[in-house]
């Protein structure tokens, strides 16, 4: 078996940089007038952040096949979870038609 490739001081620095960036474009998209894209851009670039993050000083980019496919399943469960959350959330003013304030039907 090969021994997996480390990533380079200067990918780090690159990262790194590019977190500093990505963080600096969060700040200013908080006070920028956009409306209500704000919300949407900074969990664009939280996105992104994350995924330099995952990639590069977790070691999944170069790291062991088995890492990424764990992960693919834990963010998985993540996604699902946060769906279960918004459907019920979302789903709300239609069950209550059919609820009393007690919850009784």
């Amino acid at each position: 078996m090969t021994e997996p490739r480390q990533p380079s001081a200067t990918s780090y620095l690159v990262v790194w940089l590019a977190l500093i960036v990505l963080a600096t474009v969060t700040l200013l998209a908080a006070e920028a007038p956009i409306g209500g894209w704000s919300i949407v851009v900074a969990m664009l670039v939280a996105s992104l952040k994350a995924g330099l993050v995952l990639a590069y000083f977790m070691h999944l980019a170069h790291g062991n096949p088995l890492h990424r496919f764990v992960m693919a399943i834990a963010v998985g469960f993540l996604v699902l979870l946060v769906v279960g959350v918004l459907c019920d959330v979302g789903l709300r003013s239609v069950a209550s038609a059919y609820v009393d304030d007690v919850g009784r039907p």
